[in-house]
């Protein structure tokens, strides 16, 4: 049998680790599920590189950097987090460096799953290799919300740091900010194709860094959806009515449920005190309530904020609060099927790839106005609650100096649960919804593009 002709190096720096267990978020999720589904492709070699000792599969080529560790990643601190990042930059481009006989740029697209953690596309670019970025996170904007204050609009920020590296003054700052700006910056400039999951994202990609976007340089928007899991009734069945039994779950009580990484980012303390709201004014969603806070801390400020939300969970006095850890993909089937909606109150979110598995899962949602919440939801069985016009850097968030923000979701949850018949067939509709958003689709464009991207570039009129 003739081997393909084009190769795909898939370099991520979160690739190699036990998903069932390892809260690492949805970009590495999403690149372990690319990973598996490339190597069956019979179009093209896949040649995956990551940090973790484990090959996504048994089928996948796999390299480990061996920089990341077994499950130290988790608990890195941000100026720990960029140490790590800078060496598996250093580490894989110097393997391709290495294997440039084997895997000549000519026949390889290099495509990049995340950003920050990435190999410099610039040396990349200086080797021959054409990219392809995938951009789980635009990290400039989760860096003005989360640090900067939401101060100024995005472009601001790139526009300032665009100015000082023409100077030739980008060294004056501080290598954790150089992973933010010059990195995005570079990755813009070297990409023929950048991927993206929401049209939001993509627009403020295009706005900040419209200076230095190359002329014929796609941005893709890839919806990613979800996959099926494919855990048998027959185990997913006894377990819900375990779990309905230990928490004491009746056919009054009313169950929310929020699934991510326990990090600032995600809004948790938010939902906590709409909840509070609620209960002092005596206008509790529901007889019985409770929420399961599902997900562990992970990597910068994930064990500060967890102090913060079980802080905020320990002020309630009507609503019962789980925090019931990191769950692998058979917990999540179970307890998707004890609530009766899903929460997502993330303050920044780039797509929202455990709203897409809710609905799924038949669960209703209520959600922030993050970037894929407008392009995934629907009026027909979601509610988005409002968060624009509001200061949202990390001690304001994290803190509770943030407006009415908590009064708006304890209207909605207020309402959405008083409906119970209605809430039921806003879940059968969410169902619909995803089923219509197919990650293997999503996949295989994604893969198109790489192989695209070794095609020549057009000639200049």
């Amino acid at each position: 049998m003739t081997p393909p002709a084009k190769n795909i190096v898939f370099i991520g720096a979160h690739l190699g680790y036990p998903m069932d267990c390892t809260p690492l978020g949805g970009g590495a999720m999403v690149g372990l599920q690319l990973a598996r589904r490339w190597a069956k492709d019979g179009r093209f070699r896949l040649k995956a590189l990551g940090s973790g000792p484990l090959a996504p599969s048994e089928d996948v080529d796999y390299w480990t950097s061996g920089v990341g560790g077994t499950k130290g990643l988790v608990k890195l601190s941000e100026f720990g987090y960029a140490r790590f990042c800078r060496a598996f930059e250093g580490a894989s481009a110097a393997w391709l460096e290495d294997h440039r006989a084997e895997f000549p740029p000519e026949s390889t697209c290099v495509v990049l799953n995340d950003i920050s953690e990435s190999p410099d596309p610039a040396r990349l670019s200086r080797l021959g290799y054409p990219i392809v970025s995938i951009w789980h996170v635009d990290v400039v904007d989760y860096f003005n919300k989360m640090y900067f204050r939401n101060l100024f609009a995005p472009r601001r920020w790139t526009g300032a740091y665009d100015r000082l590296a023409r100077a030739g003054l980008d060294w004056t700052v501080p290598d954790l900010l150089r992973l933010v700006f010059d990195k995005q910056r570079k990755t813009v400039m070297h990409s023929r194709r950048l991927v993206v999951p929401s049209r939001r994202m993509g627009e403020t990609i295009r706005e900040c860094y419209r200076s230095v976007l190359p002329a014929d340089a796609l941005i893709d928007v890839v919806p990613w959806g979800s996959w099926d899991e494919k855990i048998p009734e027959d185990v997913v069945a006894p377990e819900v009515r375990r779990l309905k039994e230990r928490y004491r779950i009746g056919p009054k009580t009313k169950v929310l449920m929020t699934l991510s990484r326990i990090s600032p980012e995600k809004g948790i303390v938010l939902l906590l005190e709409a909840l509070l709201v609620a209960e002092r004014a005596a206008r509790a969603p529901a007889e019985d309530l409770c929420l399961f806070i599902c997900g562990e801390p992970a990597f910068m400020r994930g064990e500060s904020y967890m102090r913060l939300v079980r802080a905020a969970a320990a002020r309630l006095k009507k609503t019962r609060v789980f925090f019931v850890g990191y769950l692998p993909p058979k917990d999540k089937q179970v307890y998707f099927r004890l609530a009766d909606l899903f929460v997502s109150p993330s303050i920044h979110e780039s797509y929202g790839l455990t709203v897409v598995e809710a609905m799924r899962a038949g669960l209703p949602i209520l959600a922030s106005d993050h970037s894929g919440a407008e392009e995934t939801l629907s009026p027909e069985f979601s509610r988005i609650v409002p968060y624009e016009g509001k200061a949202g850097g990390f001690a304001n968030w994290g803190a509770g100096r943030r407006g009415d923000i908590p009064r708006r979701i304890a209207r909605e949850l207020e309402r959405l649960l008083a409906e119970p018949a209605a809430l039921r067939a806003m879940g059968a509709r969410a169902k619909e919804a995803a089923a219509r958003v197919d990650f293997d689709g999503a996949s295989r464009r994604v893969a198109d593009g790489a192989l695209d991207a070794l095609s020549p570039a057009p000639a200049a009129a």
